[in-house]
C-alpha cells in the first residue's frame, strides 16, 4: 500500500514539470521567521542599476544561518552556485506551475548541499548550474528547510532574495500573495517632476531640454509649480516608495496619469520578462542617472521602450500643449501595498525666453534631435556641411548671448557646423538602427552590431585622438555587446600585454581586453564612450590567510587592473574544489569528503583576464 502512495505522489508531482494550470491554488509560506514581522530591503519592480528587480529581498538582521523554508510543496528543479549574480541559489516548481526562487544562500540543507558538492567535483568546477533536475530527486514539503540564508553571490548585505514566477517564469509580485509577515502604511514619496520637449518644435520653459521642477507636500499629496511648455511633451517622475519601520526605498508599482481629467497613461509594473528587465535604461533618463543617480520615469510611451507594463498601449502619455491653453495634470501612484500618493501641476501654453546660458560652444544628439549651442549675435544662422550639399538653419531659440540650433538628423548627418570663424566637427559617421544585425566598416574602426545590441536608433560618432578612441559617449546605452576592430596606427602599441581599457566619466580605467592580428586589436563591449590601450602585465596577488579549520585553506585573491578569470587546484595532482567569494576577493578549499585530511601537494592557479598568472605552491 505504501508503495502504491508514493508511486501516485511521485507522478503526481511529475506532472508539475508540465507547468500547467490546475485548480490548485496556492498558499505560500513566508520563507524566512515565517509568522514573524519582518522587513524587505529590495522590492517587486524596484528600479535597479541595470534591471528591473524580479522579486523581494528579505531582511536577516544583518546575519547569515537563518532557516530557509520552502514555501508551497514541490521538488527542486534547479541549483546554481556562482561567484555572481544569485550565488548559491535554489528553485523549486510547484502543483501549479509557478516556480519559487531563494537567491544568496550560504548553504543549502545537507543532502542538497552533498549532491551540489559532488556535481561541482564531477565536472571540476566551483561554477554549476544544474537545470531540469527530476522530479523525484528532491520532493520538498511545504515548511521544509531548503537551505540557510547568506550573502552569496552579487548580494550587498546578508538577506534572502526571494521569487514567485509564473508558468512562462516571469516574477510575480510575492506581495500580491497576501505575506502578513511585512507591514506598509506608507504611501509613495514624490521628489520632483520634470517635463521634455518630445519634437523638434516643443519647447519648455522656453528651452529644447527636460524642465525639473521640485515638489512641496508629504503623506500622499504633492503639488508641483506650473511649467511654461509648447508643443508635445512628457512627464517624468523621481519617486520611490518606504515602509513600515525601515528606511529602505522601494519601487513604485503602478503610476496613472491624468490630463484634464482624462487618463492618458498607465503602466503596472507586476511582471517582468528577464530578457526585457534591461529596457529600464529606455524607461528612465539613463544619462540623467549616471550623473545625479536619480531614476526619472518616462511616463509616456518612449518608442524604444518594449516592456509589457502598459495595459493600453493606446494611452501614450503624450501630451500636446497649444499656444494660451492650460493642462492640469494629475500623477496617481500606487505601492504593492496599495498606499497612494496624487502629484498635481499646471502647465501653460507659454514660451518664456530663457535668460541665462554658460559660455560655450557645445554638440549634443538627443534622440533624433542634435543641439549645437554657439555663442553668437541673435538671429545669425549655423552653416551645416553634408558630404554633398551645405545647408543653413536659424537659431532656434536664444538664451543669454547664446544661440541654439536644432535638427532632425533623421534628414541627413552633417560632418562639420560653422558660424563666422566657429567650426564644430560632429564626427558623426552613420546612422544604425536598432533590432537589425549590422557591420559598420569605418576609416580605422570597424564595429559589428548585434540585433539586439541597441535599445533605439544611434547616431554613431567616431573620434581619434593619439591613444584614444572615443565612440558616442558614456551616456549611449547598450542592450548587448558590440565588437569593435581597432586598426592601430602606433606601432609602439602592438603588444600581447597591451589591451583596451575604457575610461569612465570620472576619469577611472576599466579592463575590456582585445585580441590583436597584427596592427589590429579586436575587443567586445558593453558600454560607449572613450577607450584607450594600455600594458597590463601585473598577476594577481595570492595571500595565504589563517585557517578555520585544520583541512581547509583559505586565500585573498585581487588582481585590481583586469579582475580574477579563472582559479584551479589540486591536491596530490587531483582536482580539490575552490569556493570564491568574488565580491569579498576571498577564496577557500573545499574537500568532497569533509572529514579527510588535507595533505599532500597543494598547488592553486589563479589567472587574469589579461592572462596573468600566479601559482601558490606548499606541501602539507
Amino acid at each position: 500500500m505504501r508503495q502504491l502512495q508514493l508511486f501516485f505522489s511521485l507522478m503526481s508531482i511529475s506532472l508539475l514539470s508540465v507547468a500547467q494550470e490546475t485548480s490548485y491554488t496556492p498558499d505560500y509560506l513566508f520563507p524566512i521567521e515565517p509568522g514573524k514581522q519582518n522587513y524587505f530591503a529590495g522590492s517587486m519592480g524596484e528600479l535597479r542599476t541595470t534591471h528591473f528587480h524580479g522579486g523581494l529581498d528579505i531582511k536577516t538582521r544583518g546575519v547569515e544561518g537563518l532557516p530557509i523554508y520552502a514555501a508551497e510543496d514541490g521538488y527542486i528543479i534547479r541549483m546554481r552556485v556562482s561567484p555572481f549574480g544569485y550565488g548559491r541559489g535554489l528553485y523549486m516548481m510547484h502543483p501549479n506551475g509557478q516556480w519559487t526562487v531563494y537567491g544568496h544562500l550560504q548553504r543549502f540543507a545537507p543532502k542538497l548541499e552533498e549532491y551540489i558538492v559532488k556535481k561541482q567535483y564531477e565536472k571540476e568546477s566551483f561554477e554549476i548550474d544544474l537545470e531540469n533536475l527530476p522530479s523525484n530527486l528532491f520532493v520538498i514539503k511545504k515548511g521544509d528547510i531548503i537551505g540557510y540564508s547568506g550573502n552569496s553571490g552579487s548580494s550587498a548585505g546578508p538577506h534572502l532574495h526571494f521569487e514567485i514566477r509564473d508558468q512562462e517564469e516571469r516574477p510575480l509580485n510575492p506581495v500580491d500573495f497576501g505575506f502578513s509577515e511585512v507591514m506598509d502604511n506608507i504611501p509613495p514619496t514624490v521628489r520632483s517632476v520634470r517635463l521634455r520637449p518630445l519634437e523638434i518644435y516643443s519647447r519648455v520653459e522656453g528651452e529644447f531640454a527636460p524642465i525639473l521642477k521640485s515638489v512641496s507636500g508629504k503623506s500622499g499629496y504633492y503639488q508641483a509649480s506650473t511649467f511654461n511648455a509648447l508643443g508635445k511633451v512628457g512627464v517624468e517622475i523621481d519617486t520611490y516608495d518606504r515602509a513600515d519601520g525601515t528606511y529602505n526605498k522601494y519601487g513604485i508599482n503602478k503610476i496613472q496619469v491624468f490630463e484634464n481629467d482624462q487618463l492618458i497613461y498607465e503602466h503596472i509594473i507586476n511582471r517582468i520578462p528577464f530578457d526585457k528587465s534591461a529596457n529600464i535604461n529606455t524607461f528612465t533618463d539613463y544619462k540623467a542617472f549616471l550623473d545625479t543617480k536619480r531614476r526619472y520615469q518616462r511616463l509616456y510611451k518612449f518608442d524604444s521602450n518594449h516592456l509589457p507594463i502598459y495595459p493600453d498601449n493606446s494611452l501614450t502619455g503624450f501630451i500636446e500643449v497649444n499656444p494660451n491653453e492650460s493642462k492640469n495634470i494629475r500623477i496617481e501612484l500606487w505601492d504593492s501595498f496599495d498606499n497612494h500618493t496624487v502629484t498635481k501641476f499646471t502647465i501653460k501654453g507659454h514660451i518664456p525666453t530663457p535668460k541665462f546660458s554658460k559660455q560655450f560652444d557645445s554638440l549634443s544628439i538627443e534622440e533624433n534631435i542634435m543641439k549645437v549651442a554657439i555663442p553668437a549675435e541673435k538671429g545669425k544662422s549655423l552653416q551645416l556641411h553634408f558630404p554633398l550639399w551645405n545647408q543653413k538653419i536659424q537659431p532656434a531659440y536664444h538664451k543669454g548671448n547664446v544661440n541654439y540650433y536644432l535638427w532632425d538628423l533623421r534628414d541627413g548627418l552633417p560632418f562639420m557646423c560653422s558660424i563666422d570663424s566657429t567650426q564644430l566637427d560632429t564626427h558623426l559617421e552613420y546612422q544604425v538602427p536598432h533590432h537589425s544585425s549590422l557591420k559598420y566598416y569605418g576609416k580605422n574602426v570597424n564595429i559589428e552590431f548585434r540585433e539586439h545590441s541597441l535599445f533605439d536608433t544611434l547616431y554613431l560618432t567616431i573620434e581619434e585622438d593619439q591613444n584614444l578612441l572615443k565612440i558616442n559617449d558614456y551616456y549611449t546605452p547598450l542592450h548587448a555587446s558590440a565588437l569593435v576592430h581597432y586598426e592601430v596606427n602606433d606601432s609602439s602599441l602592438i603588444d600581447d600585454k597591451n589591451f583596451v581599457f575604457r575610461i569612465d566619466q570620472k576619469g577611472k580605467k576599466h579592463f575590456v581586453g582585445g585580441r590583436w592580428n597584427d596592427n589590429v586589436i579586436s575587443f567586445r563591449t558593453s558600454k560607449l564612450g572613450k577607450f584607450t590601450i594600455l600594458p597590463e602585465n601585473t598577476p594577481p596577488k595570492i595571500i595565504l590567510l589563517k585557517k578555520w579549520k585544520s583541512n581547509q585553506l583559505r586565500f585573498k585573491i585581487e588582481d585590481e587592473d583586469a579582475g580574477i578569470s579563472s582559479y584551479k587546484a589540486t591536491l596530490n595532482g587531483q582536482f580539490i574544489l575552490l569556493e570564491y567569494d568574488a565580491k569579498k576577493d576571498y577564496i577557500q578549499t573545499r574537500l568532497l569528503n569533509d572529514k579527510q585530511p588535507l595533505k599532500g601537494k597543494f598547488k592553486m592557479i589563479i589567472t587574469d583576464r589579461a592572462g596573468n598568472t600566479s601559482v601558490f605552491e606548499k606541501t602539507y
